[in-house]
């Protein structure tokens, strides 16, 4: 079975389950889009007007997450949104990464050695300078050479409860440091966005 196969049944699965309105048709929408992939088609445009359109909650993530690969010079980047029916990460919408890459980590059990998993588990950031030099890390290291990054860091994005709504993650090609101010700006954008995915969800 391939990854793609994998990804299909495990929305399938998910969609079988009770979920939240938002959520569900956030599946849909990943679901019709793996469907797509499998048989060699683009994926759907969530600007397209049919029966299915994209939900708001994919439109909000899409923009961050371009912000957030512009604003810190990173090269790759996603947004997981944290199902805890599941206790699963699941990547809502990613930048710049292989269809492989994609597929490989649609859906992430949080682990302990990836930067979301312990961004979920602490609710902090978490930042890998470089993650050939992080333990933990070590078997996921071949994905990442693969995918072509060195560094990532994740934030997580909560409500202003604690609750985790799920992780914004940026991947950099080189390892990377960052500022003060950087690490400022990032926490003010997460915010920005928990806000907004917190509403949509509402």
């Amino acid at each position: 079975m391939t990854f793609v196969t994998e990804k299909i049944d495990r929305y399938r699965r998910m969609l079988r389950c009770e979920v939240s309105t938002v959520t569900r048709r956030s599946i849909e929408w990943l679901f019709v889009n793996a469907v797509r992939e499998a048989a060699g088609l683009e994926p759907k445009d969530d600007t397209e007007q049919d029966d299915l359109q994209g939900p708001g909650l994919m439109s909000i993530a899409g923009a961050a997450l371009a912000e957030a690969v512009v604003a810190q010079g990173a090269q790759f980047g996603n947004i997981q949104l944290y199902l805890p029916e599941h206790d699963t990460l699941v990547m809502l919408v990613s930048r710049n990464f292989s269809p492989h890459f994609t597929d490989r980590f649609a859906f992430l059990c949080p682990d302990g050695r990836t930067a979301c998993s312990r961004a979920l588990a602490s609710a902090r950031r978490v930042i890998l300078e470089n993650v050939a030099n992080d333990e933990l890390f070590s078997p996921h290291l071949h994905a990442a050479q693969a995918a072509g990054f060195q560094a990532v860091q994740s934030t997580p994005l909560k409500v202003g409860s604690g609750v985790p709504l799920g992780i914004l993650s940026t991947h950099f090609a080189s390892p990377r440091s960052f500022s003060e101010a950087e690490l400022a700006q990032m926490d003010a954008h997460a915010n920005d966005l928990s806000r907004e995915l917190a509403r949509e969800w509402a």
